[in-house]
């Protein structure tokens, strides 16, 4: 079954806004705060030849945590230990302390990465279950999701809640068109 030219506009729609989305600077509100959103947020970015399939860019060096345990994890990663060890790890971590928001937000992002959406959602649920406020990213893939789901409410409600959570202007504005072109997307 291949796509239509409306699926297809719409799949590139999504890519721009979140590339845009991931591009705009953010403004916290103290230098603590840039810090660990510098540290912590994952970027979704296409990648070159991979059609339009979204991904999260893996982590980067230096990226750490506000949990010892997981930022010695992290830290084993980013200086070249197996990344499929490594998270094996933080998955036994996450297992060990299912209540470890940390954890658990970066497994949803390793599942992101490797197209592991399904596990990104309830990974980015429970996220969101343990810490309502302090993981805005977590919505911002979650609505990506429910949207390519054909959620649109779920979607719409997801990236609403996401635009209360953060504070820089560029993207709320991104979550705003993203959100008209899930509406739009519906109309037809």
């Amino acid at each position: 079954m291949g796509l239509t030219r409306k699926h297809w506009m719409m799949v590139v729609a999504t890519v721009l806004v979140v590339t845009l989305l991931a591009m705009a600077p953010r403004t916290p509100s103290n230098a603590a705060a840039a810090n660990a959103a510098e540290a912590t947020s994952a970027r979704v970015s296409e990648v070159p030849n991979s059609g339009s399939t979204p991904t999260a860019d893996g982590p980067r060096e230096g990226m750490t945590s506000k949990n010892p345990k997981v930022s010695a994890i992290l830290s084993e990663l980013a200086a070249g230990s197996p990344p499929m060890q490594t998270i094996l790890k933080l998955k036994g971590l996450a297992d060990e302390e299912p209540d470890n928001v940390e954890a658990q937000y970066h497994l949803g992002l390793f599942s992101w990465q490797t197209g592991q959406y399904d596990k990104a959602m309830d990974r980015f649920r429970r996220t969101i279950a343990l810490d309502a406020n302090g993981y805005p990213d977590a919505y911002a893939y979650l609505g990506q999701a429910y949207a390519s789901l054909d959620s649109a409410d779920k979607a719409i409600a997801t990236l609403e809640t996401y635009k209360t959570l953060v504070t820089d202007t560029a993207l709320i504005n991104g979550a705003d068109r993203y959100i008209i072109e899930i509406k739009n997307k519906h109309k037809h």
